[in-house]
């Protein structure tokens, strides 16, 4: 009897049992079980096996999503019934259209949550060793696309999984080669010398507000212009040590403009995957613990503010895929809400320890995925009447309260700055206006073109942590308790970072204002001038302009005088050494005002020759050097990559700078971590991926510089050429604890010398991005040393934080934070913050590229 209902029930379940039969194991496919011990799938087998299950299953289908960095693929696998593949093109829009919920009368909106299914998106192996999740992907699509189970088939009804194998697919493929290639040997399961996102590393997932990555690019554009889904679940995996896996809710802090709906909905989604772990016996499953709800930079952080529910799983890592053997005395706790490894509220069923396999991680990343489809399936009308009402209830609430809307001041001192902010608002879905008549918000008036962003609108979260300043909430775990530490950094506003003047409105703007879809872009074609052509030394721009020009053999000029309409420092074209239908096309690409003058400027100028850099890249990958390069390779800088065997060797010696970026003096010296526990514990290494620039390395650069050259230091690595040249100054913040002095991602006030060339461009007062950087005490040098302090801290510490978490800042007050050099015939300028960091701050990228160009500047009369 049994027999005969077979085929009835598999039709019923959609799929047929001859489809399902055909349909290879990923067993069968590979030769070996997923997560078996020191085996892994290459990505390109993963995408090969996924393509081979869509064309046996019709619950299956798959879209190519983008191309990453090194031009690898990144796929969407879209998991969902056979009904629903049908009408997929329905769904989008009805997703689309809850996003936009505002637009929607409320029985529109109820139709539409009644008609739609839940999109979840589940992004696979940001971080590419942890590569769990990528092999649990075959799996766990297997699965989708044979089983038989009546309630996952009823689930597939109810919802749409958007399943990305791999969201850094270029660190995936180095990760495999590299572990492959050491297995057996004792290198197994060590780190890569080289990051694994060819620019930022693990830092892959500080990008998703700034959007510079390709990767991210990709990402950002399926939630928030393509799919729009619902939910969205990042799997991860963490350190060995403690819990096997953290499932939501997440800790303290909460961000306060984060809809409480998202909280409520991830706990519920949660809850139910740590229900189905403890039920298939996985146990040491936390929450409430170490991953904190406030900073908007991750994947599925950012969309909190927009109104998608975000989850982050965590699961233990092994060592890459070789097993691990843990004593239970090694399991430990010691992190945010887990101060002991011991049954608590947040931890109730504590894993005993033994061994733990990739085949472990791949478990517990099944059950959970399949936990989201069952919650979402659930609660699936009400997810998608949340998503609509908290849309509406964005928009409603600006226009009923202040703030009503952010305008872009007409005059900025950066004018490609502000237009590049409004870029990436648009780019993160944003909605963004331009006034068709004069605006007029209480008494103050604005002209026609003005650019408005209106607070009536769904991601009116998003804006009000976007273009506020931040300040830290002080929560504490218990009365006269210490304030409960940040997960990541606690300052992110983009007016700030990106030096544009925002003005927000506490009153309705009044006027006809018609939406853009693109940036209002600065410049355009160059008329011909008698008296040459000036570039404002403030335009982002402007360095990209430069370097291209130097390269092509042009004359280029700083002014030591400012021009009419203009400020010291700015960029000097003489007549007739440039045509100007090549002024135009730099113009219109670089979106770069250059204006005309009627008569050559007075007084003298700098003509600059160009400089020829190395940027030090150490084999314990450096994700600040990721990010370094990837903002010269932006800006057009000619540089080399240098390693510790070409400085030791001498191999720079042809060069004019040396930029080394914010690595320790102990990395830099020896190869090793600055602390004593990271270097005890701290993976072997190939013996040609060892090892610092030594001594030797050393005393070539000293001699270099008393030469001529130029060494530019990124925050810590200040410290090593401290030491080296025996410079008359110390780091004030060496040795403090956090206690003392705490400053974890803050942005701080700056006062700029901009007489000085390393301050062109700037303005008097600037913002700086201050991270665990050091802070500089001067003395009065000797006769060896000329010095020069370019930026400094305020006298009072009430006026030093700008935004953000900032304790101890009586330290900083006085302080250097920029100082120049002169040994020798050369110079080495301290840059003692994160005037590049992530790529973010563009306002205080001019000092890093003025330093750059510093060396090549020969003073000529006017």
């Amino acid at each position: 009897m049994l027999r005969k209902l077979l085929p009835v029930i598999c039709l019923l379940a959609g799929v047929s049992l001859s489809a399902a039969e055909e349909i290879p194991t990923p067993e069968s496919f590979l030769g070996h079980r997923v997560g078996a011990d020191r085996k892994l799938a290459p990505y390109s087998r993963v995408l090969e096996y996924i393509d081979l299950v869509a064309q046996g299953s019709p619950r299956v289908s798959v879209e190519q999503a983008g191309v990453s960095t090194l031009g690898n693929e990144m796929r969407t696998v879209i998991l969902t019934s056979e009904s629903n593949q049908a009408n997929l093109d329905r769904y989008r829009s009805i997703a689309r259209r809850l996003a936009n919920a505002d637009e929607l009368d409320p029985a529109e909106a109820e139709a539409l949550a009644r008609e739609g299914k839940v999109i979840a998106l589940v992004t696979c192996t940001i971080h590419s060793t942890e590569v769990g999740s990528t092999q649990m992907a075959m799996e766990f699509v297997h699965d989708f696309a044979t089983t038989r189970d009546p309630r996952k088939t009823a689930w597939m009804e109810d919802v749409i999984l958007l399943l990305m194998p791999s969201i850094n697919p270029d660190g995936q493929v180095m990760v495999v080669d590299w572990y492959d290639k050491h297995v057996g040997t004792e290198y197994e399961g060590g780190r890569m010398p080289w990051l694994y996102q060819p620019y930022v590393g693990h830092d892959n997932n500080r990008d998703f507000y700034m959007l510079t990555q390709k990767e991210t690019q990709v990402v950002n554009n399926l939630l928030y212009h393509e799919w729009f889904p619902q939910v969205f679940v990042d799997e991860h995996q963490m350190g060995s040590s403690s819990v096997r896996m953290f499932v939501p809710p997440q800790t303290d802090p909460l961000a306060p403009e984060v809809h409480s709906l998202i909280f409520r909905q991830a706990d519920l989604i949660g809850t139910n995957m740590s229900f189905r772990l403890e039920e298939a016996g996985k146990t040491g499953v936390g929450h409430n613990m170490i991953y904190d709800s406030y900073w908007p930079g991750g994947t599925r952080n950012t969309a909190w503010w927009k109104n998608v529910t975000g989850l982050l799983t965590e699961v233990a890592s092994v060592r890459i895929a070789s097993p691990i053997y843990i004593e239970p005395g090694e399991l430990r706790g010691g992190r945010k809400g887990f101060p002991e490894y011991k049954r608590r509220a947040n931890f109730p069923s504590p894993w005993p320890g033994g061994w733990w396999r990739l085949r472990d991680i791949v478990e517990y990343e099944l059950i959970a995925t399949w936990a989201l489809a069952e919650s979402a399936s659930q609660y699936r009308q009400e997810i998608l009447t949340n998503f609509g009402r908290m849309a509406r209830e964005s928009s409603e609430s600006g226009l009923s309260e202040p703030p009503y809307a952010w305008i872009v001041a007409p005059d900025q001192h950066d004018p490609v700055a502000a237009a590049k902010l409004v870029d990436l608002l648009l780019r993160h879905g944003v909605r963004v206006s331009v006034a068709d008549e004069e605006l007029r918000v209480g008494r103050t008036r604005y002209p026609a073109g003005t650019l408005v962003i209106p607070a009536a609108q769904p991601y009116r979260a998003f804006l009000r942590t976007m273009l506020r300043p931040q300040r830290y909430p002080e929560v504490r775990p218990h009365k006269d308790g210490p304030i409960i530490p940040p997960y990541d950094v606690t300052s992110w506003s983009l007016p700030l970072s990106m030096g544009v003047e925002i003005v927000e409105t506490s009153e309705p703007v009044t006027g006809d204002l018609s939406r853009i879809e693109e940036p209002l872009w600065p410049g355009g074609d160059v008329s011909p001038a008698e008296g040459g052509y000036v570039i404002s030394h403030a335009a982002d721009t402007a360095f990209t302009a430069i370097n291209r020009l130097l390269e092509s053999g042009r004359s280029v000029f700083w002014l030591s005088q400012a021009p009419s309409g203009g400020q010291v420092g700015d960029i000097y074209l003489p007549p007739h050494v440039i045509e100007v239908s090549e002024l135009s096309r730099l113009s219109n690409e670089l979106h770069l005002p250059i204006r005309g003058l009627e008569a050559e400027p007075e007084g003298r100028r700098w003509r600059l020759r160009p400089q020829r850099t190395g940027l030090y890249k150490p084999w314990r990958a450096s994700m600040d050097e990721g990010w370094t390069r990837f903002l010269l390779e932006s800006y057009e800088f000619p540089f080399l990559n240098l390693s510790n065997q070409q400085i030791e060797k001498g191999e720079f010696e042809e060069l004019d700078v040396l930029l080394f970026p914010d690595v320790g003096k102990s990395l830099i010296e020896k190869g090793e971590p600055e602390s004593e526990d990271a270097r005890r514990f701290a993976a072997k290494m190939p013996p040609e991926y060892s090892g610092g620039i030594g001594v030797e390395g050393g005393d070539r650069i000293k001699t270099w510089v008393k030469a001529g050259g130029t060494v530019v230091a990124l925050d810590s690595s200040s410290d090593y050429f401290i030491e080296l040249f025996q410079l008359p100054v110390r780091n004030v913040l060496k040795g403090k604890n956090s206690t003392e002095f705490s400053a974890p991602g803050t942005t701080v006030r700056l006062l700029i010398d901009t007489t000085h060339p390393l301050g062109f461009g700037m303005r008097e007062e600037e913002a700086g991005y201050f991270a665990g950087s050091p802070a500089f005490r001067t003395s009065v040098p000797d006769a060896r040393f000329e010095r020069r302090v370019v930026a400094r801290y305020p006298e009072h510490r009430d006026d030093i934080r700008l935004s953000g978490y900032l304790a101890g800042a009586q330290l900083l007050e006085r302080r250097a934070a920029v100082v120049e050099y002169a040994v020798g015939k050369g110079r080495v300028v301290l840059l003692g913050f994160r005037a590049q960091h992530r790529a973010q701050p563009l306002r205080t990228f001019k000092l890093l590229f003025n330093a750059l160009l510093l060396g090549g500047l020969e003073e000529v009369p006017g």
